[in-house]
């Protein structure tokens, strides 16, 4: 640790540990009285019911809630990572060379996929983005092939609370709802102004974060309010890895100065990043039963990373002959060169000859060569323009924005009423600095625009609650009732036109743009699916013990057809201070336009450390086709959950429950390595220039197997007042296991199975103690345990789960203390992973090879203590 954070960070924990006294301190006491945990047991919620005034002690199904100023409060100002850190049913990782997935992370929920989670805002469905996570474990998502919401988009200080349904919801809410329902509330506040700033740095002295954000309310004629926050955050890079072998001989012969990233080759760590969020939040009253509404959001991120190291190609190493074949004498095998065909048509035609048919000038791609057989050597333009090799930067450009607007009310029998409309979209374009389309030799540009990904959401939804007397039951019937209307386009937009030229010398050192081949013109397009649905929802207290829920929902897809899901409920409260509470259900998520037509080539390693192309096609694309794909179907769940709910003391709240989820048909991309074999089956189909996928991975996405998911959620939070303070314990604990079966053939292969049921720790235990002075002084102490995870090498293993790796848990431990100062005033100081916990060191050979020190597949991440300061304003 450096010298320089220990003074910071002796005084968080100093401070937080500490119980502070004296006249100032007391004065402000007395007074003030002691504030109240913003997560108040008996706070309303929306999530999980239709019914009104239901609290999280009361619900059918449970339903956790975190307050704002819990995700606010925190060393990261991403919710992606925030939200994780404080629910232990979440998961995230970091993924440092993963294509997009490194900038926009996926979010698990109970250890399934981030796409089988449906998030809300304002109760209103929350779009995609635009990026379907291709890369595998242990460069990307266990959970490969997910397209889901981008968590990061949201600024934290908008948010009111966040309710979590922890239980299937798709007779509720509809397609995703496997895992459960994120509901994001935003704040309504009708006047104030708040004001914050935050920085920060990793222990390491890099990867600083610094963050701007205010908020404000508005009363808008005593009748209706608007609250707007805004927020500019930007973050550097961190720097984990080292020097990778060959990238130090390299510098040994050409200068360490000309190798990239000052001579370690390749980086590890988390991306550059620069975002601007705002959104608005708005109600107005144009009666006394009449509500008009809405929410507007947008995001602009811009993000920055690395690929992998590619070492120089040294002169001279690539000769033609006039028969049409290539001589190729590498480096791990001298003095040995292999015959390889470098035209896709056999017959005999001289080097220059074909050049010159493109219409190209021989001198821009062949130097002349006494000693080649041909007279000549191709001019290698990776030796030419980066003599010591280069690491392609790869970053994008991230827009997203939404917008909702709806009006609601109530009749005068008592019918109230919902209609919205909402119009979304996000939108990923591509950039590549510092590489090459090797096929253009010389003439490549250094920069390339490899194309955008678009993701559009549009949906009317229309909702009705109506509570009905019943003879014989204790409550009114609440009966809701509504339809939706939505549809999802997913577009590509090709890249330019030197991102994917196809140059002559194509077959010897690729196509397109490397690193990150741009989308090919007959990619480009766009692909939308719609569905309408309809629902019914009941729950009534049949007695005074007993209250019952049922939903049914139909829903038909004008691609994958029509589904019907049901849920049942049932809560009994033994007394006032106990209850059981159990559900039962079933759901579905249907395949995205953007998994559907998904078409990226992009370059990943093999188990040897040598980098390939790694293309993923659309199942109607001719080359899955040739491979066998067949269309998609959705995939369908049957889950329940069994529970108890325990008060034992009027501020103490215990609950505790299993769950248990079956999952048929989950979707997977399948892997298929092209050979020669593969390339005839191509040929035979009609795939132009088939020849040129050789030594390729295709893939394309499949209904490849069943899982079933079990565990336990188990939530205890109590209230003590300590000299006249306030004390906060919160003990949230996840236990959870995945079980894999009918693995149909040749999609997953048996590391994919064992990363699946292990890569994610079975156990997540997060202890947190909250103190308030009553304002003058707050604090928190946060404790995170991780239990131990196994993994395989993945990409870069045998594929048969015979490189198992085993990775021991780590308890992080996180604090922060804040002083009020003049009332209005805040100073925060606090620290993440005060004592700069490491994952165990990264055990894979390829991975130590490529630079790799601590455990890639970390849930933790491996960037190790984070301390910062904050100051804010509230008026």
């Amino acid at each position: 640790m450096q010298a320089h954070l220990l003074k910071p960070l002796s005084l968080a924990v100093a401070v937080v540990l500490s119980t502070p006294f004296g006249s100032a301190v007391a004065q402000e006491r007395e007074a003030q009285p002691p504030a109240t945990d913003n997560r108040t047991l008996e706070e309303v919620i929306t999530t999980g019911t239709r019914k009104e005034g239901v609290s999280p002690t009361e619900t059918l199904s449970p339903v956790d809630v975190v307050g704002g100023a819990d995700l606010a409060d925190q060393a990261s100002f991403d919710l992606t990572e925030s939200l994780a850190k404080i629910a232990p049913s979440f998961n995230t990782q970091r993924f440092p060379i993963a294509d997009g997935t490194a900038f926009i992370r996926p979010v698990t929920l109970r250890n399934l996929s981030p796409d089988q989670t449906l998030v809300l805002v304002n109760g209103t469905r929350r779009h995609r983005s635009a990026l379907v996570n291709l890369q595998l474990a242990p460069l990307g998502t266990v959970n490969q092939g997910a397209q889901a919401v981008d968590f990061a988009a949201l600024p934290a200080m908008a948010i009111e609370r966040v309710e979590v349904l922890r239980d299937g919801a798709s007779a509720q809410y509809g397609s995703d709802a496997i895992a459960g329902v994120v509901n994001v509330i935003l704040k309504e506040d009708a006047e104030g102004f708040s004001l914050s700033a935050q920085t920060g740095e990793y222990f390491e002295g890099d990867g600083t974060r610094t963050s701007l954000a205010a908020n404000t309310g508005l009363n808008l004629w005593d009748q209706g309010f608007v609250n707007a926050t805004v927020e500019i955050s930007s973050a550097d890079k961190t720097w984990r890895g080292a020097a990778r072998p060959d990238a130090v001989f390299v510098g040994s012969i050409v200068g360490e100065d000309q190798v990239p990233l000052n001579g370690l080759g390749q980086r590890w760590g988390d991306p550059e990043v620069e975002a601007l969020k705002f959104f608005v939040n708005s109600g107005l009253d144009i009666s006394d039963s009449i509500e008009l509404y809405g929410h507007f959001g947008y995001s602009g991120n811009d993000t920055i990373s690395d690929f992998f190291y590619r070492g120089p190609v040294l002169d001279p190493e690539h000769k033609f002959t006039a028969r049409g074949t290539l001589q190729v004498d590498t480096p791990n095998d001298p003095g040995d060169p292999d015959s390889v065909d470098y035209l896709p048509d056999p017959a005999p035609q001289s080097l220059i000859d074909y050049i010159e048919g493109q219409g190209l000038n021989p001198a821009d791609y062949l130097v002349a060569d006494a000693s080649s057989p041909s007279g000549y050597v191709l001019r290698n333009p990776i030796y030419t323009q980066f003599p010591g090799g280069y690491n392609p930067q790869f970053g994008a450009e991230i827009r997203d924005i939404s917008a909702v607007a709806g009006a609601r009310g109530v009749l005068d029998n008592g019918l109230s009423w919902d209609v919205r409309a909402q119009v979304a979209e996000n939108e990923v374009a591509y950039v590549l600095k510092d590489s090459i389309n090797p096929s253009l030799g010389r003439l490549s540009p250094t920069s390339f625009k490899p194309g955008t990904l678009t993701q559009e959401e549009s949906s009317l939804n229309a909702d009705f609650v109506q509570p009905m007397e019943i003879t014989g039951l204790f409550s009114p019937l609440n009966l809701a009732f509504g339809a939706e209307w939505r549809e999802e386009t997913y577009s590509i937009e090709a890249g330019d036109a030197a991102s994917i030229a196809v140059g002559p010398t194509a077959a010897q050192f690729g196509v397109g743009s490397d690193g990150f081949q741009g989308f090919p013109v007959e990619a480009a397009g766009s692909f939308s699916s719609e569905s309408i649905a309809a629902y019914v929802d009941l729950e009534a207290e049949v007695t005074e013990a007993l209250t019952l829920g049922a939903a049914l929902r139909f829903e038909e897809f004008d691609v994958f057809g029509s589904t019907s899901d049901w849920k049942l409920s049932a809560r009994y409260d033994v007394n006032e201070r106990f209850a059981l509470r159990g559900t039962v259900n079933t759901g579905f998520r249907a395949p995205t336009p953007g998994q559907v037509n998904t078409l990226n080539v992009t370059t990943t390693a093999d188990s040897s450390g040598n980098l390939i192309p790694n293309g993923t096609y659309p199942v109607s694309h001719p080359v899955a086709v040739a491979l066998g794909a067949v269309e998609l179907n959705p995939e369908e769940s049957k889950s329940y959950t069994l529970g108890a709910v325990f008060s034992p003391f009027d501020s103490t709240s215990v609950t505790v429950d299993y769950y248990h989820i079956e999952i048929e048909d989950r979707l997977a991309l399948r892997n298929n390595a092209i050979g020669d074999a593969e390339v005839a089956l191509l040929e035979a189909a009609g795939v132009e220039n088939a020849v040129l996928l050789n030594g390729s991975n295709a893939n394309y996405f499949a209904n490849a197997y069943d899982s079933k998911v079990s565990g336990i959620d188990l939530a205890i939070t109590s209230d003590f007042e300590v000299a006249g303070n306030l004390l906060v314990v919160d003990l949230r604990h996840n236990h959870n296991r995945q079980e894999v079966s009918k693995v149909a053939q040749n999609t997953i292969d048996a590391s994919r199975v064992f990363d699946l049921e292990n890569q994610v720790p079975s156990d997540r235990t997060t202890l947190t103690f909250e103190f308030e002075t009553g304002g003058m002084f707050s604090s928190y102490l946060r404790l995170n345990r991780y239990s131990s995870w196994e993994s395989t090498g993945g990409l870069f293993g045998p594929g048969d789960a015979t490189d198992t790796y085993s990775y021991g848990g780590e308890l992080l431990v996180d604090v922060e203390a804040t002083f009020t100062l003049y009332e209005n005033y805040k100073l925060s100081v606090g620290g993440e992973n005060i004592f700069d916990v490491q994952p165990d060191d990264e055990q894979d050979p390829t991975l130590q090879f490529l630079g790799v020190r601590q455990a890639l597949t970390s849930p933790f991440g491996f960037n190790g203590g984070f301390w910062y300061l904050r100051a804010s304003a509230d008026f």
